[in-house]
């Protein structure tokens, strides 16, 4: 893992293209996602709200960079002073899909603004990740 990557894993008892369906649709994180909203603003700007609930809470403006099958890439921030390029990367698995979620920083703030905040965001990710693995099980039922 790079300095200024959060990064974690899970594996997703789900075909691939399932968990890429729910990971693309955007306009349904508010009812299976606890820390996340994103809402497209047109084809590729995003507002998105993280944290939701938490003291941590934070909205922001982004864009979606590549949505290409398997990869989906966004970013935001202030290029010049703390910079986010986040993906969230699916592979074939034995039984299921591996998800990969993890985010690059980049400006003279990343590496202050990581030392504070690593564990939360590592929390943060894995909520997602956990949220998705049980909005796919609750539609498996």
């Amino acid at each position: 893992m790079q300095e200024n990557e959060v990064r974690t894993e899970l594996v997703i008892p789900a075909p691939i293209n399932d968990v890429w369906e729910v990971l693309v649709d955007f306009s349904a994180y508010s009812t299976w996602n606890p820390v996340m909203e994103y809402m497209l603003v047109d084809g590729t700007r995003t507002k998105v709200r993280a944290g939701k609930g938490t003291p941590f809470a934070r909205d922001f403006e982004g864009e979606i960079t590549s949505k290409e099958p398997y990869v989906l890439r966004s970013q935001g921030g202030d290029p010049e002073q703390f910079f986010g390029r986040h993906r969230w990367e699916l592979h074939e698995h034995p039984g299921g899909t591996r998800l990969v979620n993890a985010e690059e920083f980049s400006g003279p703030m990343a590496e202050a603004v990581l030392a504070q905040t690593r564990d939360v965001l590592v929390r943060e990710f894995d909520a997602f990740n956990e949220a998705l693995l049980a909005v796919l099980a609750d539609q498996r039922l």
